[in-house]
């Protein structure tokens, strides 16, 4: 049960993250987000806001609590995963500080940078984590039907 809250996560996270991306690349050319663009961004990020902390619990659940022995993920999963989830994190917390009463004007467009950054940074990472959660499961799958 938990591999397949798993998977729908890891399926939410990467549709979330693709929109995301499509949706704030016209910020690479000097534009802003507005209109449809910005309503569809906001739709996507509200999945991402919820899909993020979910698999990092999920996960962390499977790696330490479940049974599966620590060092069952590959190398190339864990740097993926945490990856994700500070970048994702970073993205999440710098939004969250510019709704809130306390930054200037000056600081709100410096934590829509960071926002920027860390979202465009999130991509290698979650094809990373992608990447390593697909290779160690065709390793995994290889050495259980080989015989000997």
């Amino acid at each position: 049960m938990i591999k397949l809250a798993e998977r729908i996560c890891l399926l939410g996270l990467v549709a979330s993250v693709a929109v995301l991306t499509l949706t704030a690349l016209p910020v690479l050319w000097g534009s802003h987000l507005m209109g449809n663009t910005l309503l569809v961004h906001m739709m996507a990020s509200g999945v991402l806001v919820f899909v993020l902390p979910a698999l990092a619990v999920l996960w962390l659940m499977r790696t330490f609590c479940i049974g599966e022995a620590v060092g069952s993920a590959s190398q190339l999963e864990n740097i993926g995963f945490w990856a994700t989830v500070v970048t994702g994190l970073l993205a999440i917390v710098t939004v969250f500080v510019c709704m809130l009463p306390v930054a200037s004007t000056e600081s709100m467009h410096l934590l829509v940078s960071i926002h920027a950054y860390a979202g465009f940074a999130m991509v290698p990472a979650v094809l990373l984590f992608i990447f390593g959660a697909i290779r160690l499961r065709r390793t995994k799958s290889m050495r259980s039907t080989t015989p000997g």
